[in-house]
């Protein structure tokens, strides 16, 4: 009953003076929480950040890999070696979905470089170890044994490598968090303790100024603009608000136009939302529409590139088969009706051993395509690297590719000198060189007697080496130029020709040895390829 009795001024004073109070007491609780919030951020920080965690599982799956497939190779049971197969598949599993979080929730470029390595070594890692288990589930322990040594433990030292550098970035990110949370706080709680002083100096001086002209803009008790105020703020936006005579400048009048503002404000933005609903829609559809047909476009050059080249030798093989079906049955039928004659049966040996040569003849080209086709997908890490001089390696391909330049007219020249060393890839630089040598013999030369291949190589600056493969060949045509890299692309499509020679060449260059490859050439006067290559890409 007090209360009420009390004048407007000194309620005002009597809430202005709580209210500061108040102000004193959620600074002081606000000091304490963000202390409590600084202790367990950094905690959280340390101890359950997503992502060390998820590094982590994808480094226990990992282990546990190695582990099983070691243990397979020990074991003499089948039932345990199966168990481990089945380890192996139950890991490898939870280590795909760790690592696609781990694609989702990393977003910064050196994370993105890191998971990109650790993508590249993981593709090639699933790969033999697939190769592993069908090793072992076909009881082939000792090339099993073998692809670990040789090919799997290397790739999971690597792993672990990169999944360790990936741990150590988000270690450092979680210290630069902590540190940045410090600091925040620390400026927070300097804030807050100035505002709360401020607060206590200004508050006699603003409680009187406040008192005096809310009395004079109010004009009385504010009870009514207090509940039109409620009803605002609970989203009450169609009741009357009744104005006196002369509240053109009154809190009523500005409530209302505020009101009449925030109606018109509501609809548009309703409309403005609708609109962007429709727009982001629209969007969405047409990105997926586009991202399908690039796959669609992409999986049928591929499809379309295989199947002609493995057309001719299966359907050949397929009629070949047939052909051998029904002369057996042929012959089935005379040797059940006593009818079978001696020149019938050599007539069928004759017949079944030509038919035989074509079937395996087209079953190993088949197999040849299909070794070319898998070669495509070049891994960086399918050789060893060791230091070796360069002259020796071309001398060594050249030597390998000697008997082929006997019997015709081509001649090959070297000029590199036998001072050049390098820490690289051997196997894959000579089957570069190869594939080069080969190329010109088979479309630099063609429907021609002779001609000249000229290696040579220079060293450019102090880290680099210029290799050049250059022949006095008819040369590439200006519209061929752009696309003899390209998969599958060949002139000499259903001619023996798989388009996937070059390919290889580039692959091999830019993946493995870490270098460039550029071309020149000028139709009826040759070609020149050069590759640029570091002398060491032995990290």
């Amino acid at each position: 009953m007090r209360s009420r009795r009390l004048k407007l001024g000194q309620r005002l004073a009597l809430s202005y003076g709580l209210v500061i109070m108040l102000l004193i007491l959620v600074s002081l609780s606000g000091l304490s929480m963000l202390s409590e919030l600084q202790k367990n951020t950094s905690s959280a920080l340390k101890d359950r950040y997503a992502k060390t965690q998820l590094v982590n599982e994808v480094i226990n799956d990992l282990e546990s890999i190695a582990r099983a497939m070691r243990n397979t190779l020990f074991l003499n049971d089948a039932q345990q070696i199966r168990e481990q197969l089945q380890d192996i598949n139950t890991a490898k599993f939870s280590m795909a979905q760790s690592l696609a979080h781990l694609k989702d929730s990393i977003h910064d470029a050196e994370g993105k470089e890191i998971l990109h390595e650790i993508d590249v070594i993981h593709s090639a890692y699933i790969v033999n170890q697939e190769d592993f288990v069908e090793l072992v589930t076909d009881q082939h322990m000792g090339e099993a044994k073998n692809l670990l040594l040789v090919d799997l433990h290397p790739y999971q030292i690597q792993y672990f490598n990169a999944l360790r550098k990936l741990n150590r970035l988000q270690s450092a990110s979680m210290a630069e968090a902590s540190e940045k949370i410090a600091t925040s706080y620390l400026s927070a709680r300097q804030w807050m303790l100035a505002l709360a002083a401020t607060a206590v100096v200004l508050s006699i001086i603003v409680t009187v100024w406040l008192t005096r002209s809310l009395l004079r803009q109010l004009g009385g008790e504010p009870d009514y603009a207090t509940a039109i105020a409620r009803r605002i703020a609970e989203g009450d936006l169609l009741s009357e608000i009744r104005l006196n005579k002369g509240d053109e400048s009154s809190l009523l009048y500005v409530m209302r136009t505020m009101r009449d503002s925030l109606i018109e404000r509501t609809e548009t933005l309703e409309m403005t939302n609708m609109e962007l609903e429709a727009t982001v829609d629209t969007l969405k559809r047409t990105q997926n529409e586009l991202v399908a047909s690039e796959k669609m476009a992409a999986l049928g050059s591929l499809v379309a590139g295989v199947a002609h080249e493995l057309n001719t030798p299966i359907g050949n093989s397929v009629m070949m088969a047939s052909s051998l079906v029904d002369m057996t049955e042929s012959l089935s039928e005379d040797a059940r009706a006593n009818t079978l004659k001696r020149s019938n049966l050599d007539k069928y040996i004759s017949e079944v051993k030509q038919g035989s040569e074509i079937l395996l003849r087209n079953l190993r080209r088949s197999s040849e395509l299909v070794l070319s086709f898998k070669q495509v997908a070049v891994d960086r890490e399918t050789s060893q690297a060791r230091h070796f001089l360069l002259s020796d390696i071309v001398q060594e391909i050249v030597l390998m590719m000697q008997p082929i330049f006997k019997k015709t007219r081509f001649e090959l020249s070297i000029d590199i000198s036998p001072l050049i060393a390098m820490d690289s890839y051997p196997g894959p630089l000579g089957q570069v060189i190869s594939n080069l040598i080969n190329n010109v013999l088979v479309h630099g030369f063609e429907e021609r007697t002779e001609g000249h291949i000229h290696i040579s190589a220079r060293v450019e600056g102090n880290s680099s080496v210029l290799l050049a493969v250059e022949d006095d060949g008819c040369g590439i045509t200006p519209e061929n130029l752009p696309r003899i890299f390209d998969p599958f692309f060949t002139t000499k499509l259903g001619r023996g020709g798989s388009g996937l020679g070059l390919h290889i060449v580039y692959n091999i260059v830019h993946s493995i040895l870490q270098g460039t490859i550029h071309v020149n050439s000028k139709p009826g006067v040759g070609t020149r390829f050069e590759l640029l290559l570091p002398l060491s890409c032995i990290q």
